[in-house]
């Protein structure tokens, strides 16, 4: 109604105007005639003249001369004509000269208001010029004032009957509607019992209503018995799992995606880029996004960081992505050791197997006929073959212990027997390097270990201390209980290691000095044994620079109980 009521005022206001307009100019056209032969025979002043036309169509009469001086106007006194400026220039009175009529609107600085103006020529005897009749536009603007007041009063008038008229239809017709509305909340709400379907229920809308809530129930059930098996079966795989929109936006992240990228629910960031800061995963979403599934593996940035090996695909409608990941460190770390290990072999066994291929060559080309020759040749063969027999001894032994078929009988034994034992075997290697190897075990010290394996790992501590351990050197063995462990140091002062070999040497054939290893006859074995054979009795190994020099190499067990 509203806008009917300003749509038709408008249009009512500007046909008015323009009727009002042209009516105007036809009365004022129609006086400005009437005036003009009244000049013709009136011989009276002009300003007279002016002032008895004014008087008796209510309307300014000006009389202008052919130069542009005013003669009379009906609203000036004709003492005061001599000071009205010249109308030579005025469009009105311009047209008039050249037309034979001439009309303007404009606003009028001696009245105050906007005027109609509309001027003819004159001829009074002598004197010719232009006779303007002026009305202001009052009037007009006064019917356009009472037509928006008539239209405004209508407009409310209708839009009050429309709202009335509409809340009675409004009531009767959406009775139906409203029950439905009422039901539909209800079916909502989950509350019993439905609106049952009426006889006079056309064209059986609440009944309607009432199947497609149950069957929307049934869905939604289906639907949240579906999420949640999805939901178990995502939160129970290993394998990480990301999902994102279109816009890169994260839509899915399960919790082995969190654990593996180090992530919290709580983290920050709603976007891949934002919470997810790995180039190599963000280039493999933009090309599954545009398409085009594709395998890459990357390093997060966690500590320590992870190998992670992804595959991410499109969505079947093309609305995002989704990138499964898998955690191949462990697997990664085994081929790494896997290579390392073949490699090391192969190196280890080398060069024993050449040495006894060499000198056998030797001795068939003519070496054996000579004695003294010959005997040198089958020494280097021995010693190589005893090297030989020692690296496939280690090897056979870690073996065992990797694949846990290595007997570990644990008991209560008293650890300074063993020690002594132990310092007795490398005596005679000892004596050679005039190195003083000495125990500070106590008597009553007892541990909860296998007494094979604990004389086994004594034995390559002390024998690695000795053979690394300079000519004049001194050795320790010392024991000391700490709460519930029992913790044996092998203390030398030899050269020591450096702190960026430590971590590694209790790893299979990694060798500080590998010219100084090969010389005293190390297979690169011993250490690693050592570190197997520790923890399988429960215990721990390590290294520790010693004071002031040398390296003290350390093995924590189980004390055995009172």
């Amino acid at each position: 109604m509203l806008s009917v009521v300003l749509v038709a005022g408008g249009y009512l206001e500007g046909q008015i105007r323009e009727w009002a307009h042209g009516r105007a100019e036809a009365e004022l056209l129609a006086q400005a005639r009437v005036a003009r032969v009244a000049l013709a025979y009136d011989n009276a002043p002009a300003d007279a003249v002016a002032d008895q036309l004014g008087a008796a169509s209510g309307a300014r009469v000006t009389i202008i001369d052919a130069s542009g001086k005013v003669l009379g106007d009906s609203e000036i006194a004709a003492g005061e004509l001599g000071t009205v400026d010249s109308h030579s220039d005025r469009p009105e009175v311009i047209a008039a000269i050249a037309e034979g009529e001439g009309r303007a609107v404009r606003y009028s600085a001696t009245l105050g208001t906007d005027m109609m103006y509309i001027a003819v020529p004159f001829t009074a005897g002598a004197v010719t010029g232009t006779v303007r009749i002026a009305r202001p536009l009052e009037e007009m603007d006064a019917a356009v004032r009472r037509l928006r007041i008539a239209l405004g009063i209508a407009g409310l008038l209708s839009l009050a009957g429309a709202v009335v008229l509409s809340g009675l239809a409004s009531h009767f017709l959406a009775r139906t509607l409203r029950t439905l509305v009422e039901d539909t909340r209800r079916a909502v709400d989950g509350e019993e019992p439905r609106v049952p379907s009426e006889p006079n229920d056309e064209p059986g809308m609440i009944g309607s209503l009432n199947r497609m809530a149950a069957e929307l129930e049934t869905t939604v059930g289906m639907l949240a018995a579906e999420r949640s098996r999805f939901e178990a079966v995502l939160e129970s795989m290993d394998e990480g799992v990301v999902a994102v929109d279109q816009a890169q936006s994260l839509t899915l992240i399960n919790r082995a995606a969190l654990g593996l990228l180090s992530l919290s629910i709580e983290h920050g960031g709603s976007t891949l880029a934002e919470r997810i800061p790995i180039p190599a995963l963000h280039e493999l979403v933009q090309r599954a996004l545009a398409g085009q599934p594709e395998r890459r593996e990357f390093e997060t940035r966690t500590t320590p960081p992870r190998q992670v090996l992804a595959y991410a695909s499109p969505l079947r409608n093309q609305q995002g992505a989704v990138v499964v990941m898998h955690d191949v460190t462990e697997i990664r770390r085994l081929e790494r050791v896997r290579r390392d290990f073949v490699a090391n072999v192969s190196h280890e066994l080398r060069t024993p197997v050449s040495i006894i291929r060499a000198n056998a060559e030797t001795l068939l080309d003519g070496a054996i006929e000579k004695p003294e020759v010959a005997r040198r040749f089958l020494d280097a063969q021995l010693r190589s073959a005893d090297r030989l027999a020692a690296l496939v001894a280690d090897l056979l032994e870690i073996s065992r212990i990797e694949a846990g078929t290595y007997e570990i009988s644990p008991d209560e034994i008293e650890l300074e027997p063993i020690v002594a034992h132990t310092i007795d075997e490398v005596e005679r290697l000892a004596q050679e390097k005039h190195i003083e190897v000495t125990s500070d075990v106590p008597e009553d010290m007892t541990v909860w270990a296998d007494e094979q394996a604990l004389e086994q790992v004594l034995l390559n501590l002390i024998d690695n201390a000795v053979k690394y351990t300079p000519a004049g050197g001194k050795i320790v063995v010392r024991a000391k209980k700490r709460d519930d462990m029992v913790r044996i140091e092998v203390e030398d002062n030899g050269p020591g290691i450096e702190a960026r070999h430590r971590a590694r040497v209790f790893e299979r054939f990694y060798r500080v000095d590998k010219g100084r290893s090969r010389e005293v006859g190390g297979t690169g074995l011993g250490l690693a044994i050592v570190k197997h054979l520790a923890e399988a009795m429960e215990g721990q190994v390590g290294v520790e620079p010693a004071e002031p020099q040398g390296s003290l190499f350390w093995l924590t067990l189980p004390a055995a109980t009172d």
